[in-house]
C-alpha cells in the first residue's frame, strides 16, 4: 500500500545543502518568524498497521482517509513552514519498510543512517521547524517510540502520553512548530 506523495519536498544533493546553507547563513539578517514563508499545519494520522503517519498537504490526508482508510488523531500539533528559513531545519519523513509506521527526524546523520540500513524509505521534507524559540518555534516538540511506532507530540501531551499510554517512551526533542499560521 502506497500513497502519492508527489506534492512533498525532496530536496537532495546540492538541493539539500543549498537549503541547509541558507538556513545557516541567514542568521540574524531578519527575524526568523517574518522569514518563515507559509505555514502549514501538521496532521496527525493513524494508519490501518497502527503506525503513525504525518502531514502538511491536505490532499495527501484526504487520500490517506479516502484511499487507505486510515484515520486523523486528536493530538495536538501546530505549524511548520513550507520552506526554509533562518534558524528553521527540515523535518524528514521516513516510511518503515515492514508496515505503514512513519518515523520523522530533523536529523540528517540520523536520515542517512536509516536509510542505509535498508529498514527505512526516505520520503521527503515535511516541512522547516525552528530549531529554537529564537527561531520563532514557541511550542516544544518531542518524538515518541513504542515497538517500531513513532510519534510527535508538543511537550503537554507529551506527559500525558507517558503516564496514560503504556509502552511508549522518550525518544527525545524534534524540534519546535510555531503555534499559529502566521
Amino acid at each position: 500500500m502506497a500513497l502519492s506523495f508527489g506534492r512533498m519536498t525532496r530536496p537532495v544533493g546540492v538541493g539539500l545543502a543549498m537549503a541547509v546553507g541558507a538556513t545557516i547563513t541567514l542568521g540574524a539578517a531578519t527575524p526568523a518568524s517574518a522569514a518563515a514563508g507559509q505555514r502549514v499545519k501538521v496532521q496527525e494520522m493513524v494508519t490501518k498497521d497502527g503506525g503513525f503517519f504525518y502531514t502538511t498537504n491536505e490532499a495527501e490526508k484526504r487520500d490517506a482517509i479516502t484511499k487507505h482508510g486510515w484515520s486523523t488523531t486528536q493530538t495536538p500539533l501546530y505549524y511548520v513552514s513550507k520552506t526554509p528559513f533562518a534558524g528553521g531545519k527540515p523535518l524528514f519523513r521516513l516510511r518503515w519498510s515492514k508496515k505503514a509506521s512513519y518515523l520523522v527526524t530533523a536529523s540528517a546523520a540520523e536520515r542517512q543512517k536509516l536509510v542505509s540500513s535498508g529498514a527505512f524509505t526516505y520520503e521527503g521534507v515535511l516541512g522547516y521547524a525552528p530549531a529554537t524559540s529564537r527561531a520563532g518555534g514557541d511550542v516544544k516538540v518531542f518524538r515518541l517510540a513504542n515497538n517500531n511506532k513513532w510519534r510527535l507530540a508538543i511537550e503537554s501531551h507529551t506527559e500525558k502520553i507517558l503516564a496514560g499510554e503504556p509502552g511508549w517512551r522518550l525518544d527525545g526533542p524534534l524540534l519546535r512548530q510555531f503555534s499559529q499560521a502566521g
